[in-house]
């Protein structure tokens, strides 16, 4: 558990020392489509141009048209275009270059706070989780997509990060691209049916506990056999029936107070005495 907690705060320093960059750090940051770059040569207005870096990778400079920059760090991109001015232009051009945008990840679904987040350097897919404030009480840790276009055809990566936060194996932890979306999906859902107040469909949150459950259904009602309650399970394609002793659990015997799977549907019923 000690290890798990640790882990956690590693990512989450990671997370929040990788939305700040230093000047050295920016150099050594690896161009990326989408990005917007800001390029100027000192004492030469007419070579000062905001770019955006286009999905075939390049940039339109004046004088030198079109150049590939993805895959090369900010510092290697101004010592290119020094090289390509000065072979035919300027005299030992001092050039510069500044990402004013970095390319997006969409973060959607299950997290705290979804939306649109800057890929500053390398970020992974529990990093970013983190950045979006973490999963809520129903997103499921175990079924996070990524969706990445490759070659124009979308490909979906599913990433289970309880291997990464409990099993402490970093191996499992993409690396996100730009452009990429991070869906993270609900845990699923119960029923739960009979004699309880609000009988229904429910979002399933992590642990949740029968009685838990029959709590979010408003309770029992005054007719109900409560200790006839029992959860249909669907297990290997065949149905499971698990008889809860409600009433041992009120006097503390936790063992009948399971913890509820996707689709489990829960039936109370009625009292006949």
């Amino acid at each position: 558990m000690r290890k798990k907690f640790y882990l956690l705060g590693i990512i989450i320093l990671s997370v929040f020392t990788s939305l700040v960059l230093s000047q050295e750090d920016q150099k050594e940051y690896v161009i990326s489509p989408n990005d917007v770059l800001e390029i100027s040569v000192y004492n030469e207005p007419d070579l000062t141009k905001v770019v955006r870096v286009s999905e075939d990778g390049t940039v339109n400079y004046p004088l030198l048209g079109n150049i590939k920059v993805e895959g090369l760090s900010v510092r290697e991109l101004e010592n290119k275009i020094k090289e390509l001015l000065a072979k035919d232009y300027l005299v030992d051009p001092h050039v510069s270059v500044f990402v004013k945008e970095y390319a997006k990840v969409v973060v959607l679904g299950q997290v705290k706070n979804p939306g649109s987040y800057e890929l500053r350097g390398k970020l992974s897919v529990t990093e970013m989780i983190a950045l979006a404030g973490g999963f809520t009480e129903v997103g499921n840790p175990a079924k996070v997509k990524i969706i990445r276009k490759i070659d124009d055809k979308e490909q979906v990566f599913e990433v289970d990060t309880t291997e990464v936060t409990e099993r402490v194996d970093r191996s499992k932890d993409i690396i996100l691209k730009p452009g990429d979306v991070v869906s993270v999906e609900e845990y699923g859902r119960i029923s739960i049916l009979g004699q309880v107040n609000k009988p229904g469909s429910y979002i399933l949150r992590k642990d949740l506990t029968v009685l838990e459950a029959i709590a979010l259904a408003g309770g029992f009602t005054k007719i109900a056999a409560v200790d006839g309650t029992r959860i249909i399970r669907m297990e290997n394609n065949k149905k499971r029936i698990l008889h809860i002793k409600i009433s041992a659990i009120m006097k503390g015997d936790k063992s009948f107070d399971i913890i509820l799977k996707p689709g489990d549907t829960i039936v109370v019923p009625e009292s006949f005495f």
